[in-house]
C-alpha cells in the first residue's frame, strides 16, 4: 500500500511575500523518491529534498548565488541546471532537474537577476540554505557550466 502512486498532484501553499507555507510534497511517498524538487512562486524558488539526500549541500554551503539555465537535456525539454557559485572554489557545483522535477516553466525574463531561493529537507522545519541572488538565462543544451562574472560582480555589488 505504501508504494502506490498519488492521483492528486502537488499542492503548496504561500504567502503574500511568496514564501512557502505548506506543501504536499513530503506527505507522498511516490514524491519523495524524485531527489529534488523545485517550485517558483513570484519572486522565490523553492527546492525540497528527501530527508536523507542532502550530502551535496555542504557543497554549496558558502555560495553567494544561484545561476538558474534553462534548456534541453538528454532529449527532454524544458530542463534546469542549477549552478551555486563560490568565489573561493574554481568549479561551480551544479545539479539538473528534468521537467518532472519542477511544478511548472519559470516566468522569469531571461539574463535578469530575480528573486530568492530555498533549500529545505524533510519538510519545512528544516531550511537548509537561502541564497538572495538567483540568476535566470536560458540557452539550447545542458549542461551549459558558462560563468556569469560580470553580472555576479553587479548583483553581489
Amino acid at each position: 500500500m505504501d508504494n502506490q502512486l498519488s492521483l492528486l498532484p502537488l499542492m503548496h501553499q504561500f504567502d503574500y511575500e511568496g514564501y512557502i507555507t505548506d506543501t504536499t510534497y513530503y506527505e507522498d511517498k511516490a514524491n519523495i523518491k524524485t531527489p529534488y524538487y523545485l517550485v517558483f512562486h513570484t519572486a522565490t524558488y523553492t527546492m525540497f529534498l528527501p530527508e536523507n539526500d542532502f550530502d551535496w549541500l555542504g557543497e554549496i554551503i558558502e555560495a553567494e548565488a544561484v545561476v538558474i539555465t534553462k534548456g534541453s537535456y538528454n532529449g527532454k525539454k524544458d530542463c534546469f541546471e542549477l549552478m551555486f557559485i563560490d568565489e573561493n572554489k574554481p568549479q561551480p557545483y551544479s545539479i539538473i532537474l528534468t521537467d518532472d522535477q519542477f511544478v511548472r516553466e519559470t516566468p522569469l525574463k531571461k539574463d535578469c537577476w530575480y528573486g530568492k531561493m530555498y533549500i529545505y529537507t524533510g519538510g519545512l522545519h528544516d531550511c537548509r540554505n537561502w541564497f538572495d541572488n538567483c540568476y535566470y538565462r536560458e540557452t539550447d543544451k545542458l549542461p551549459y557550466c558558462k560563468p556569469v562574472e560580470k553580472e555576479l560582480a553587479n548583483a553581489l555589488a
